[in-house]
């Protein structure tokens, strides 16, 4: 049974292809910002990953997406560099640690073990907010602000280590 209409084929498809278009944006722009994150931590579960997701949730508009994700990734790109945290990394490496840091796990594995001292843990929490400073393009103050808290919140809510 076939019904007659009078809509051609040729609407039929430029709607659908409006239709596609209009879902893909939607999709990619509620998605683009938590893939942001599987991107630049390969998936981790720590919870400086957790402070990215949490102010990116909160302090980044649709708009800003795209930048929030590149910052992301220039931060992680920049956390090998560090020289502090590459020799604070080289003295925990030597009484056991898990070796070179390449991500935000790596800085959380640090901050974590149990070698290190109060003043160490500072010296980190530290050099992560000077590369949250020098990401390129540039998180926003508030972004900035908001990221340093909860990874110092997070930082402070770990106990004593054996050496604090």
């Amino acid at each position: 049974m076939r019904i007659k209409t009078n809509i051609s084929q040729k609407v039929v498809v430029v709607a659908l292809f409006v239709v596609l278009i209009f879902a893909a944006a939607g999709l990619t722009a509620v998605t683009l910002l938590s893939e942001s994150f599987a991107v630049a931590q390969g998936l981790e579960n720590d919870p400086i990953s957790g402070c990215f997701k949490t102010t990116g949730e909160t302090e980044v508009g649709t708009d800003d997406t795209q930048n929030w994700t590149e910052n992301i990734q220039n931060f992680v790109s920049l956390i090998p560099t560090d020289n502090t945290i590459s020799l604070i990394n080289k003295y925990i490496t030597q009484l056991g640690g898990s070796g070179p840091i390449t991500d935000m796990a790596g800085i959380w594995d640090v901050l974590t073990n149990g070698n290190m001292t109060a003043h160490d843990r500072k010296m980190v929490l530290t050099e992560v907010n000077s590369l949250l400073a020098a990401v390129q393009p540039g998180f926003t103050q508030i972004q900035q602000d908001a990221l340093s808290r909860c990874i110092t919140n997070e930082t402070n809510s770990l106990g004593p280590t054996p050496s604090y």
